[in-house]
């Protein structure tokens, strides 16, 4: 019995020993495979982590203005911004909307976006091997510069661009709080279409600060005054040179580049100037488009294209417009002077057909034939027609192209001359023609940027200036400049008050649809284009309006130091030395005057071509001859001392007393004439009146309205 027990027990023994051996080896197994699975997640998670690193997209080209400071970015690239970089208050509001939901599994969540069983196991994994792989302060950096805030804005920095408009690094605590709210529940609560909601939520985490320590009970309290703003703002400023820039750095350099490059791109804009522009359209109440560039390279310095750009983001500047007024006459004026036509050279302002084409001038005033200068100051159309046809079209498409002025084959007829463009030249391109006029004759091409480089600061572009194009010569552009000027007392500019030298072509487009001014001074060249209003509109004031825009601009920007441009800083144009200035001109005849002609201009001439012979006006008058004073025979023996007129021979023998039918030929001595000035000298001050053309000039004044055109 005894024996069969023990055989029992030791059966049992060895049946139990057999089960544990297989109960090792089974729980051996799941550890091995378990170890494997959780070595295969690490390995998993890691791989994701990495892939999730080099996926990351590069930040969109960053634009910089010439100081260094940033003007807009680029595409939808997210921008990695550094911890150090973000307020501190963002970091501690993050940090309040944990709620038992830690940093790492946010983050995990944007590594990972489960779709099964085995994604779900390695992104429970994902927080330990995040937690193994990063410091804390690691891994805030990334979630905050991965996060999704809504609005299709990824990262810190996309958030506070889109609802600030501000870089992330001046944040407050109000808007802090509310990125951070949006970061913990980016659906539902955007601050433009629920802004009730949106500072619910932000409250909550003000309270939630509060109570972590992070702000004091006061701070909380005034935070959470502060109103929801619900406005979209565009991110930066400079918005459309910012879509110009763009278009052209895609043109060279595709958008793959440009938009998740990571490039930064120092451009030629001058922060004040266009902060200036910006404000004067605002101000105006107009929309239009403004251009500043720099005469010594072209550079742009200041761009507007519209006064809103969220609402309209067309860019006037750049866009091609179909009537440009009286913009394109100085540079038909700068191709006569290429042709060694002088300022005197007279022009024919006459109504006349020229094949199919006339125009009229305005009120139907026509002066007949009258000096260069004085057609383009008085913007005579007929003129301009008369001059552009008697150079030919394609002599002055010559010259655009010189200047990159490409005038389509159906634009190239008489009508450039009234400024009808049909197929459309735009305001940038137009104020970079009169280049010339300020740089001493040459001409650069217009440029936006001075240099463009990659993540490693390598170059990947630079705009080097190439060799001026010579447009005119320095005298040419010098006597351009002459004809430009308004200081004189006549003309479309005289009622502008410009404080300081300048030359300015301002008018208006022949529909009356808008209003252009292009000028400059030594240092600056400027174009505005002021779109009129409508007549159902309220009608603007006369200092609203293109000419007197530019002037509000070049005023503000005298007082500013708006960069090197190579220039004399005295705000006076340089005068070449074989240029003579100052010669009074006879309007009517191009002739050599003086300020008894009843319409002077004050010309500019090239060593060599200034006229020799006086105007007809300018002649002194013949010197007049002594009144004939009665003639009495003397007494015989009394001769007169001192004769009145001397006579080439002795006085004759009296004669016997004359008949009485002879006395008619001596003065009625019954009354007495007095001696009277000569007729022909006129008055101090009042010019001697000549016949122009068709008309005698009013001898009144001096001014415009001194001579009358032909009618």
């Amino acid at each position: 019995m005894e024996a069969t027990l023990g055989a029992n027990t030791n059966f049992e023994e060895a049946r139990w020993m057999k089960r544990r051996n297989l109960y090792l080896v089974l729980v051996l197994l799941v550890l091995l495979v378990g170890a494997g699975v959780v070595t295969s997640l690490y390995v998993q998670a890691g791989r994701h982590i990495t892939k999730f690193e080099e996926e990351r997209p590069l930040p969109g080209a960053v634009l910089f203005d010439q100081d260094g400071e940033v003007i807009k970015r680029l595409g939808t690239g997210r921008v990695y911004i550094p911890l150090d970089q973000t307020p501190q208050d963002l970091q501690n509001a993050i940090k309040s909307t944990e709620e038992g939901t830690s940093i790492n599994h946010r983050l995990a969540r944007q590594i990972l976006e489960p779709q099964g069983f085995w994604s779900r196991l390695q992104l429970a994994i994902l927080p330990t091997v995040l937690e193994r792989r990063y410091s804390e302060r690691e891994r805030l950096e990334i979630y905050l510069n991965n996060a999704h805030f809504g609005e299709g804005a990824y990262g810190v920095e996309a958030a506070s661009q889109t609802y600030f408009a501000t870089p992330v690094k001046d944040l407050d605590l109000v808007q802090s709080a509310l990125l951070a709210a949006l970061a913990q529940q980016p659906d539902g609560a955007s601050p433009f279409d629920s802004p009730g909601r949106a500072q619910e939520r932000r409250n909550a985490i003000l309270v939630q600060m509060q109570q972590d320590g992070y702000i004091s009970k006061a701070q909380q309290d005034e935070a959470q005054k502060v109103p929801i703003d619900p406005t979209r703002r565009e991110p930066g400023y400079a918005h459309h040179f910012s879509d110009y820039l763009g278009n052209l750095l895609i043109q060279e350099l595709g958008e793959d580049r440009v938009f998740q490059g990571g490039l930064r791109v120092t451009t030629t804009l001058d922060r004040d100037l266009q902060r200036l522009a910006e404000s004067i359209f605002q101000e105006a109440e107009l929309n239009g488009g403004l251009i500043a560039l720099n005469p010594s390279d072209g550079s742009i310095l200041a761009m507007v294209g519209g006064r809103n750009y969220v609402q309209d983001s067309t860019n006037r500047a750049t866009v091609k417009h179909q009537a440009v007024g009286s913009s394109l006459r100085p540079l038909i004026y700068a191709t006569a002077l290429q042709e060694d036509w002088a300022m005197n050279h007279l022009v024919e302002d006459v109504q006349r057909e020229f094949g199919d084409f006339m125009v009229d001038n305005t009120n139907d005033r026509y002066w007949g034939p009258v000096t260069m200068k004085h057609a383009l100051v008085m913007d005579l159309n007929n003129a301009a027609v008369w001059t552009l046809n008697e150079l030919g079209i394609e002599r002055f498409n010559e010259f655009a192209q010189t200047v990159d002025l490409n005038i389509e084959r159906v634009d190239q007829d008489l009508r450039l001359a009234t400024g009808e463009v049909r197929e459309g030249l735009s305001l940038l391109h137009l104020t970079a023609a009169y280049l010339p006029a300020v740089s001493d004759g040459n001409y650069m091409p217009v440029s936006a940027f001075q240099e463009v480089t990659d993540t490693q600061n390598q170059k990947v572009m630079t705009n080097q200036p190439g060799t001026p194009k010579r447009a005119l010569s320095t005298e040419q552009a010098y006597l351009l400049t002459d004809m430009l000027m308004p200081g004189t007392e006549y003309g479309s500019l005289r009622e502008l008050d410009i404080p300081f030298p300048a030359a300015l072509n301002a008018s208006s487009a022949h529909d009356g649809s808008s209003q252009w001014a292009i000028g400059y001074t030594p240092s600056l060249l400027m174009g505005v284009y002021v779109e009129t209003p409508s007549e159902a509109e309220e009608e603007p004031q006369p200092q609203l309006l293109a000419g007197d825009l530019w002037v509000q601009f070049m005023t503000a920007a005298m007082a500013q130091d708006h960069g090197d441009t190579g220039k004399d800083e005295s705000g006076e144009f340089e005068v070449p030395d074989n240029v003579e200035t100052d010669v009074l001109i006879d309007v009517f005849t191009g002739l050599l005057a003086s300020e008894r002609c009843p319409q002077i201009e004050r010309d500019s001439f090239i060593e060599g071509t200034k006229p020799t012979q006086l105007a007809p006006c300018a002649i002194p008058p013949p010197p007049p001859e002594p009144t004939p004073q009665p003639r009495v025979t003397p007494p015989r023996e009394t001769p007169p001392t001192t004769p009145i007129i001397p006579e080439p021979e002795p006085e004759p023998e009296p004669e016997p007393e004359p008949e009485p039918e002879q006395e008619p030929i001596l003065p009625e001595p019954e009354p007495e004439p007095m001696p009277e000035p000569p007729p022909e000298s006129p008055p101090e001050g009042e010019p001697i009146v000549l016949e122009p053309p068709a008309t005698t000039p009013s001898p009144e004044n001096q001014d415009m309205e001194a001579t009358e055109p032909v009618e």
